[in-house]
């Protein structure tokens, strides 16, 4: 068993449920990892600065897989950045406006991400966290004049299934695909765009392949990055398709799993 690359999830994964993370246990396993040439990479459907903030003492010693794999950032500098057509964007906006008035829209823009400013304080505040750099406008469209990484839709949890489905099936939407990122979100994503396409791409700028990457998740937009890798580990109280999709099983987020996981793994190398 020879790892050189770990990517992992934050929220319900290295996260816990307020959250948060242990740091000093992080630092003292990021050393160690270091030592042992294994690269740290946080995979997540979320904005790099909302990631990079969750490490303000070592973000420019990681690597981050942001927006579901359409914005790779290595040490501070970017390597690759995927943005969708703006008709795209905003067909579908048209098109969920219009068959759930109910869902939440945001928009994660290349500066910023974009909310209406009608949506109601108690979500909007929920989302704050997600969306760093967050500015309120009267409508999405027009769209802003700036480019996308993706957009994202929260409804309630039990209509996830059924907007993915109409997502995944509106007419005039060939070049996009819908992924269920937990707590009722729903990121829609250019086909064949994903966490573990981005893991792919990493690989082989480091000359590394599946076998040497361990990858842990929780949830629907992990399921690609579960498959690709050889070590994969689902969280205790992952989804049920993202334990389909890992070999292996993790302790909850709540207990630290991937922590715990990566600490035992090096007690053995």
């Amino acid at each position: 068993m020879t790892v050189k690359v770990i990517a992992t999830d934050m929220d319900g994964t290295f996260l816990n449920s307020q959250g948060q993370y242990d740091h000093e246990r992080f630092q003292k396993l990021l050393k160690q990892l270091q030592e042992k040439d294994i690269r740290f990479v946080v995979a997540s459907g979320n904005q790099y600065r909302q990631l990079r903030d969750q490490f303000p003492d070592c973000h420019k010693q990681l690597t981050f897989v942001g927006e579901n794999g359409a914005n790779i950032v290595h040490k501070d500098e970017p390597l690759i950045e995927v943005f969708q057509k703006r008709e795209d964007i905003a067909h579908l906006i048209h098109f969920v406006e219009k068959k759930y008035p109910e869902a939440v829209i945001s928009l994660a823009g290349e500066e910023k991400a974009y909310l209406r400013r009608d949506v109601p304080h108690d979500i909007i505040e929920w989302l704050l966290p997600f969306l760093p750099n967050l500015e309120l406008v009267e409508e999405l469209l027009p769209l802003p004049h700036e480019r996308f990484f993706k957009l994202t839709l929260k409804v309630e949890e039990e209509a996830v299934t059924q907007v993915m489905q109409a997502i995944d099936t509106f007419k005039t939407n060939d070049r996009l695909v819908s992924t269920s990122s937990g707590f009722g979100c729903i990121d829609v994503i250019t086909k064949g765009l994903h966490k573990g396409w981005a893991l792919e791409q990493l690989l082989k700028r480091w000359n590394y392949t599946r076998d040497n990457l361990m990858v842990f998740g929780d949830s629907g937009n992990d399921v690609e990055m579960l498959k690709l890798a050889k070590y994969s580990y689902a969280m205790d109280d992952a989804s049920k398709e993202a334990k389909a999709a890992a070999r292996y099983q993790a302790g909850s987020n709540d207990a630290s799993g991937v922590l715990e996981t990566i600490e035992h793994y090096l007690e053995k190398v």
